[in-house]
């Protein structure tokens, strides 16, 4: 959460097991090289850094198909909703979502 920087990366990295992979979904500066890995546990322990974006996915296409699932009641995403904020709400959200109240909240846009 927030702005990836190198040694979020190492830290995921450290963790995974050997032959794990560590997937980078974050994103941080841009310009900013260098991840302070070890080159003996990316060799010795087989471990693999990835990143991805979308999750892989093909937005133009995938998003289409989950909204034609959705609509057929393929996919259920209401189910995973904990509350629901009018836009004038929304610090009773950030407020839910700081207290645990709130895991996925959604704000209605009457």
């Amino acid at each position: 959460m927030g702005v990836t920087k190198g040694e979020h990366i190492a830290g995921a990295f450290s963790a995974i097991r050997k032959a794990g992979t560590c997937v980078v979904t974050g994103l941080g500066d841009i310009t900013e090289v260098g991840i302070p890995i070890s080159l003996g546990e990316l060799t010795l322990f087989q471990k693999r850094l990835q990143g991805a974006l979308f999750g892989a996915s093909n937005p133009k296409k995938d998003i289409l198909l989950m909204l034609a699932l959705y609509k057929a009641g393929k996919l259920k995403l209401d189910e995973l909703i904990t509350n629901t904020y009018r836009l004038e709400d929304i610090a009773q959200g950030y407020k839910d979502m700081h207290d645990g109240k709130n895991i996925r909240g959604v704000i209605l846009f009457d």
